[in-house]
C-alpha cells in the first residue's frame, strides 16, 4: 500500500516569516524548538490510492540527551561497528517518545516509524548528514496502530563547536532543542 503523508499543522520550513513569530518552544520551527520533556502535536493526514484520507494525532516528547563521551560509550556497547564520529563532529543521542492516535472512524491506518524521520540541524539551521551509527536498543522504530506508542533512541553527529543543536520530525515540521 501507498501511503501519503500530509502535515496539517506545522511546517519544515526554516525561518519563520517575521509577522507569525511562534512562540518559544512552540515546537514550530528551529528557532522555537521546544525542549527536553516537552510533548509536541501535530496533525498528519494518511491516504493511500484507494480510500479517502483520514486524520490522526501524533504527539512527540523528547525525553533524554546525550552527548560527548556518554553516546559515544552507549554507541559503542550497541555494536562494535560504531566508530567515533570525525574528528570536528561528536554523536548526540535523542531518546524519544512517539504516539499516534486516529482522530475518527476508520482510525486502521498504520504508521511506520522510521529513524530516518528526524533529522539534526545546527543552532542556525543548517542540515547535518545523518552518520551510519547505530542507535543502542530500543531503537525508534516501528509499523504503529492507532493508540500505540513507541519510545526508543536516535543517534546524530552534530559540530563539537555547536551548543545549540535542534531536531527535527519530517513532515510533520516538529522541533525540538538537542541541548
Amino acid at each position: 500500500m501507498i501511503v501519503y503523508v500530509r502535515s496539517v499543522v506545522g511546517a519544515c520550513s526554516g525561518k519563520p516569516a517575521p509577522e507569525s513569530a511562534p512562540r518559544p518552544g512552540s515546537g514550530s520551527s528551529w528557532t522555537s524548538a521546544a525542549g527536553i520533556g516537552t510533548a509536541v502535536s501535530a496533525i498528519v493526514e494518511l491516504s493511500d490510492l484507494y480510500r479517502a484520507p483520514e486524520t490522526y494525532d501524533v504527539k512527540i516528547t523528547l525525553l533524554e540527551v546525550l552527548r560527548g563521551e556518554r553516546s559515544m560509550d552507549l554507541l559503542k556497547n550497541a555494536t562494535a561497528s560504531n566508530g567515533a564520529p570525525r574528528e570536528d563532529l561528536e554523536y548526540v543521542l535523542a531518546r524519544v517518545r512517539f504516539e499516534f492516535a486516529a482522530r475518527g472512524a476508520p482510525g486502521n491506518k498504520t504508521w511506520e516509524l522510521e529513524g530516518k524521520q528526524f533529522s539534526a540541524f545546527s543552532g542556525d539551521g543548517k542540515p547535518y548528514e545523518n552518520p551510519s551509527a547505530v542507535p543502542p536498543e530500543p531503537l525508534l522504530r516501528g509499523v504503529l496502530r492507532s493508540g500505540n506508542s513507541q519510545e526508543g533512541w536516535l543517534v546524530f553527529a552534530v559540530a563539537r563547536e555547536d551548543s545549540k543543536p535542534v531536531m527535527a520530525f519530517s513532515p510533520a515540521g516538529i522541533w525540538f532543542q538537542l541541548f
